[in-house]
């Protein structure tokens, strides 16, 4: 049987993890990396519920989960795990369409529709991590009501698409090469 994390289980009992965010209302499983820090600074997972409000303002509801990424990484686990973060039961649309509950990385197929625009550049990226890659949650409005600073100077990590594209495992390669990790 596979093991879902509570969220509130710190980072160091389970190292290697992502976060899944399940909405009651949608029925959708999004992706999201792993996040340590003060949750009011958590802009990725700001940005992803933006997609998650009614019409009326009021947001939806939902859980977030931690689960390893060893075992989200096999098929037969990973299905196994959103039979338990649905709760079972009917299997409604999936009935008739299999790929209707399937999970999203947002940021990652936003990254890719991305490097594609910039048709795939295999030696770097004009607009690596410069500010309108940023990812920033649209709540200018309520911090500043709430007396918080806007989310471009707000405490945490700087959180930019780049991340999620394969222009940053170049990056990453490079960097390591100047190093000298590689023989």
């Amino acid at each position: 049987m596979s093991r879902i994390i509570p969220s509130d289980v710190p980072r160091s009992d389970n190292p290697e993890y992502l976060r899944l965010l399940y909405c009651l209302v949608c029925g959708t499983i999004e992706e999201l990396p792993p996040y340590d820090g003060d949750p009011e600074h958590d802009q990725l997972l700001e940005i992803t519920l933006e997609h998650h409000i009614f019409p009326s303002g009021e947001p939806h509801k939902g859980h977030l989960f931690r689960v390893p990424l060893d075992e989200w990484g096999r098929d037969d686990v990973r299905k196994n795990m959103i039979e338990q973060i649905k709760g079972g039961g009917s299997k409604g649309i999936a009935e008739f369409d299999a790929d209707y509950y399937a999970t999203s990385d947002t940021f990652m197929e936003d990254a890719l529709k991305c490097f594609g625009r910039h048709l795939r550049p295999q030696d770097g990226c004009p607009d690596y991590k410069t500010e309108k890659m940023r990812l920033l949650p649209s709540t200018k409005a309520e911090r500043k009501d709430a007396g918080l600073p806007d989310p471009k100077n707000a405490p945490g990590p700087r959180n930019y698409l780049c991340n999620f594209c394969p222009v940053q495992s170049i990056v990453d390669q490079k960097l390591r090469g100047a190093r000298g990790l590689y023989r």
